[in-house]
């Protein structure tokens, strides 16, 4: 061909370079003129034609000759709407197993009309993939659903094994026999309990609905708390527990200490069960990392040990050493995988060391932040055991269609002189609002006829003087997001079941105690507290610089305490945040001097500040002023201990 001819060989090499690139897409190319027949098809176009519809001579043909109705009408319909209003991206179904993204353009044709170009994206392997993701995701939705209803139908009748086991557990009148029957029983209702937590917490960890709650807290007080809680286990089996902490250790740190309890108390948990004889150590460390603190806490223990084969596998799923060890010791062999996967999750890790016949240690690790100056302190993690004698007359509305639901609350409750009334379901409940007149509401959430978050719906819309009363929900519901659920709509406290009943009192108590008032010199509390003796046997060395911090520190905090009760007492007003300031400075600084007590009731009194919501009214005062008597008179009379019985009853006595 000749430039006379009005062509060139670099226009016919463009052109078939073209031809060329079109045919080596893997994508079809489709050109269709004004009638919407193909007048061009590229090689991909020719393989996927023939593979939807088994025609290999599809040019001068419209879909109408190549597809069945119902498909060649769709795409007529979107050719149309290209042909009116331009470009267009669709998704077609071609033949019954391929899906294709089309996207479709106006071209001018040679003739000088209007026709189509398009080229089409095979998204079949997609589409099969998000089918299956949806499939994935609603068989996770029916797991969860099923959980979490598996865990509202096995706490349910938990809770009145519980609950009439720890009734029970208390009577003076039973015998030897029968309170370790009694105590049998209630240890293997709080086996069952924790083994439906563990597949809770699995279930919620592989949905991702278990979140780390970092706040700040005491890492010594938090290590501590698990080692009293395993104390007597061990020294049933005639095991030494004991626990070390370095002293170069950061204790003021954030973090979660539920999470963290829950980890180390799997840990010892095991080295109990699987040592005979011999000893359990607990060492803690902090090393710092840039900005950042890295946790290590040790159990070692003398027992059975673990041998290589097994220690590869064991932190997987339902996983133990091996039968042998299931039949002996029990449980589900869930506990180490989900402490691995928490401390993970807390940028830690869980590893094991171990040498069959000469015990093991495992090491758990996770990351903690320098603790905030002012921050939400709730080192315990959980909100201190507030037994209140205060609570004697309070009218209480409870609301439950279970029988035995009921009678346990009654047994929780009838040693605090209240005033019970029973309904069945969320109408029986507005029926007696309407009707009489209530301190506080126990609410369960699943009833018959109306349910209670319906019953708390209405209560909260209605114009009515019982608007505002407290509720606490009861429920077996326990996944993730249920608590901050009920509180969203509405609800004052939330105690799950099974019950326990210093749960129950605490959260009754905060919603709704009233602390007594009286003289000080007359509060029976003091004379709780001068039956404590005096532990302090660490004299001050006027060459000693901890010790003339430590006075410093005493003769301040007893300035301080006594300004914040003069202040109390004179009814002025007061900073909340410098109370809880000066109450967080004392939950922090009291132990790391000695006074263990005066520390732990310092926690309670920043927990109880915390969860004050309102004014700042004469009942808060009058108990905010009992605990800084208490306070007061720990750090006057040198009381540094834990106070063992007359700790604890001293924590009862002090929200009388």
């Amino acid at each position: 061909m000749s430039a006379k001819d009005g062509t060139s060989p670099l226009v016919e090499n463009i052109a078939e370079l073209l031809q060329a690139f079109l045919d080596a897409l893997p994508d079809p190319v489709f050109i269709k003129d004004e009638n919407l027949n193909l007048i061009y098809g590229n090689a991909s176009l020719d393989r996927f034609i023939l593979k939807a519809t088994g025609i290999a001579d599809y040019l001068g043909h419209s879909d109408r000759d190549l597809y069945p109705r119902e498909q060649w009408e769709g795409f007529e319909r979107e050719d149309r709407k290209v042909l009116a209003n331009g470009i267009s991206l669709s998704e077609e179904k071609i033949g019954p197993e391929m899906t294709a993204l089309t996207k479709k353009l106006p071209v001018r044709l040679p003739s000088g009309k209007i026709g189509i170009a398009g080229i089409s994206f095979d998204i079949t392997a997609y589409k099969v993939a998000e089918a299956r993701a949806r499939e994935t995701e609603a068989a996770s939705r029916a797991k969860s659903q099923f959980l979490a209803a598996m865990s509202h139908e096995i706490r349910t009748p938990l809770n009145g094994i519980l609950g009439m086991a720890q009734s029970l557990i208390s009577d003076p009148e039973l015998t030897p026999s029968q309170h370790d029957k009694v105590e049998i029983l209630l240890d293997s209702g709080r086996t069952l309990l924790s083994l439906v937590d563990d597949v809770l917490d699995l279930s919620k960890i592989e949905a991702g609905k278990l979140a780390i709650d970092v706040v700040d807290g005491d890492l010594r007080h938090t290590v501590k708390r698990v080692i009293r809680l395993f104390e007597p286990k061990a020294r049933e089996k005639g095991i030494d527990l004991s626990v070390s902490v370095d002293d170069a250790a950061i204790s003021a740190l954030q973090f979660d200490p539920v999470r963290v309890r829950q980890c180390l108390s799997n840990l010892i948990s095991n080295a109990i069960k699987f040592t005979d004889a011999g000893q359990v150590q607990v060492c803690v460390a902090t090393g710092q990392e840039d900005n950042h603190w890295r946790v290590t806490i040790q159990v070692r223990d003398s027992g059975i040990g673990i041998s290589d084969e097994a220690l590869s596998g064991l932190f997987a799923d339902f996983s133990q050493a091996d039968s042998s060890t299931t039949r002996r010791f029990g449980g589900t062999g869930l506990g180490l995988s989900i402490t691995r996967r928490l401390a993970r999750m807390m940028g830690g890790d869980v590893v094991a060391q171990s040498e069959p016949g000469k015990g093991s240690m495992f090491t758990l690790t996770f990351m903690a932040e320098p603790a905030a100056l002012h921050g939400r302190a709730t080192d315990s993690g959980e909100a201190p055991v507030i037994a209140a004698p205060s609570l004697t007359g309070l009218r209480i509305l409870l609301a439950d269609d279970n029988r035995v639901n009921r009678e346990v609350v009654k047994l929780f409750l009838t040693p605090y002189d209240v005033q019970i009334t029973e309904t069945e379901n969320g109408q029986q409940l507005l029926d007696a609002l309407a009707r009489g007149t209530f301190d506080v509401v126990l609410l369960d959430v699943h009833m018959p006829v109306m349910d209670g978050m319906e019953a708390l719906a209405i209560l909260r819309s209605t114009d009515t003087p019982y608007r505002d009363i407290p509720v606490i929900a009861l429920t077996a519901d326990a996944m993730s997001g249920d608590r901050e659920r009920f509180l969203s709509k509405g609800a004052n406290g939330y105690v799950t079941k099974p019950i326990d009943q210093g749960d129950l009192i605490n959260a009754i108590a905060r919603v709704n105690g009233r602390p007594a008032s009286g003289d000080a010199s007359t509060d029976p509390l003091l004379d709780l507290l001068t039956g404590l003796e005096c532990t302090e046997t660490h004299k001050a060395s006027p060459n000693d610089a901890l010790d003339i911090l430590r006075q410093e520190w005493l003769t301040s905090t007893h300035v301080q305490l006594r300004g914040l009760i003069y202040a109390l007492d004179g009814d002025n007003d007061m900073e909340s945040e410098a109370l809880h300031r000066i109450a967080h400075d004392c939950q922090g600084q009291g132990p790391f001097f000695g006074f263990e007590l005066f520390g732990s009731i310092a926690s309670d009194l920043c927990f109880i500040l915390r969860a004050r919501s309102g004014p700042f009214n004469s009942e808060m005062r009058a108990l905010t002023e009992r605990y800084l008597r208490a306070l007061l008179y720990l750090l006057e009379q040198g009381i540094s201990g834990t106070g063992g019985p007359s700790g604890s009853a001293l924590r009862l006595k002090l929200a009388a």
